[in-house]
């Protein structure tokens, strides 16, 4: 027997209300919490690398499209800090709580004829010395994680260019196993966010990259 994940319920100017089925709060439209994270690395040759996992192709929603690092829903009682449990789940990434940087906290709200997901989404960053093939993905969550240039995702979601190249470890489908794998993207792989989303979240990364190299040189 499955036991229905139970998340927490807000209005829409996120003052708590309740508690609900996740199921029920998908059919009504009711406000919940969807913890997001951005996992960047910078390089000895001080480029800003972001991470952004490969969404499986057996997701209801945005299936096999690019996403942030890794996200998921809040569930009943959590705060905001507490959905690093996702970057575990999702990529076997483990850090601690104190290594986040609050970015923002966004709100999005998406409708089909299945369902009304109306979230508030806290947004971290995360900055890792790790190499992507140090990962293990989840086979039910990510087919993929990719490392993308920042420069190169503010043109392309500038649409300054066209499509973007990344390296990246994917799962062989026969085998099962973790494969390297390089290729192109363009503008429709990511998921489809407003774009005034992805260049925000590029800009605050850039200037913590910025930050961090300078810091670095002095």
């Amino acid at each position: 027997m499955t036991t229905e994940e139970i998340i927490d319920i807000y209005d829409e100017n996120m003052t708590p209300i309740g508690t609900a089925p996740k199921e029920q709060a998908h059919r009504e439209g009711l406000w919940h919490k969807s913890f997001r994270c951005w996992v960047i690395r910078i390089t000895p040759e001080k480029k800003c690398k972001v991470w952004l996992q490969l969404r499986s192709k057996n997701k209801r929603l945005y299936p096999s499209l690019l996403a942030t690092s890794a996200a998921g829903h809040l569930k009943q009682g959590e705060q905001n800090r507490d959905g690093i449990r996702e970057l575990e789940e999702e990529i076997g990434l483990k850090i601690s709580k104190e290594k986040l940087v609050k970015l923002f906290t966004s709100k999005k709200s998406y409708r089909d004829e299945n369902m009304i997901d109306n979230e508030f989404n806290p947004t971290y960053l995360y900055e890792t010395s790790l190499d992507f093939r140090d990962l293990t993905l989840s086979p039910d969550e990510v087919d993929g994680i990719f490392e993308f240039d920042l420069e190169d995702l503010q043109n392309l979601f500038n649409h300054k260019i066209e499509k973007i190249f990344s390296s990246g470890l994917v799962r062989n489908e026969d085998t099962g196993k973790q494969e390297y794998k390089t290729g192109y993207f363009c503008y429709e792989d990511f998921v489809p966010h407003d774009d005034s989303y992805y260049l925000k979240v590029f800009s605050i990364i850039k200037r913590y990259c910025d930050s961090k190299i300078a810091a670095s040189a002095a």
